[in-house]
């Protein structure tokens, strides 16, 4: 369908209104003043050679990278085992488990993160230790918002494969595991790939669970973010933004090399 001049220009409207406070982000963190004024008096990179002296910005980095594949690995093994066995499965109603799957994406993270620490203080009550705030508190709060990403584009890969291979391996005498290891896995490599890297991005971007939920004296980056801010305000921020701009930007197009989204969120994706 060819689209008319009107729509094109609509189009590209969004685009800029979606990108644009991206581009001012980046804008800013070259400015060279301390203080955020508009037009810039100067621009130069210190704000960037600056961020190796921001001690906790740095830590947080760390501790939210750590928080994001451990979150990862576990959100793969969850996603992973429950696409396989229900695109496998002859269930009644398997529409049904699949929007289940999918419910953390509709309910916001903040009530998320409140639920969840709620749940978890009173818990501790029960069992007598302390459940929050834990780094293991945090990783399973971020396995709840990162799975629908790993079970969704695995399911929609294990659906594309079908599985008339993996009965022609279970037929020449290979058991259900090392089919599983040698022929459905190495088939679903793109979508675990791609999942994987989805799953990493939401877990390490992820402010309003970790608020909640983060331990006395381990902040992740985003928190640390927002911390900085109360005191300062100075471009230091846009340079750490844009750095995790570039950073996801690149993960986002090594994604894209392995599976197509929009065929993988309408339910198929060729493998």
């Amino acid at each position: 369908m060819k689209l008319s001049g009107w729509m094109k220009a609509l189009g590209l409207l969004v685009f800029v209104f979606m990108l644009g406070p991206v581009a001012i982000i980046v804008w800013i963190s070259f400015f060279d003043q301390a203080y955020l004024s508009f037009p810039a008096e100067g621009y130069s990179l210190r704000w960037y050679a600056g961020l190796v002296d921001q001690t906790e910005l740095f830590r947080g980095l760390l501790y939210s990278a750590e928080i994001a594949v451990i979150t990862t690995i576990i959100s793969l093994f969850l996603g992973v085992s429950a696409a396989i066995a229900l695109s496998r499965s002859r269930l009644r109603g398997r529409t049904l488990f699949e929007n289940v799957f999918l419910l953390p994406l509709v309910i916001p993270a903040i009530i998320t993160g409140m639920a969840l620490y709620i749940y978890l203080y009173q818990l501790s009550g029960i069992v007598q230790g302390g459940l929050v705030p834990s780094t293991w508190s945090l990783i399973a709060a971020h396995v709840i918002i990162t799975l629908p990403w790993t079970f969704r584009l695995t399911y929609a890969g294990a659906v594309s494969i079908g599985t008339d291979v993996e009965r022609a391996s279970l037929d020449l005498g290979r058991g259900s595991l090392a089919t599983l290891m040698r022929v459905t896995l190495p088939l679903l490599r793109p979508s675990l790939i791609g999942s994987g890297i989805f799953a990493f991005i939401f877990s390490f971007g992820d402010l309003e669970i970790s608020l909640f939920l983060v331990s006395p004296g381990q902040t992740t980056l985003p928190v640390a973010m927002v911390q900085y801010a109360e005191f300062n305000v100075d471009p230091t921020l846009a340079a750490v933004a844009t750095v995790q701009i570039v950073l996801i930007g690149l993960l986002l197009l090594i994604a894209n090399k392995f599976i197509r989204f929009g065929e993988a969120f309408s339910g198929g994706l060729k493998q």
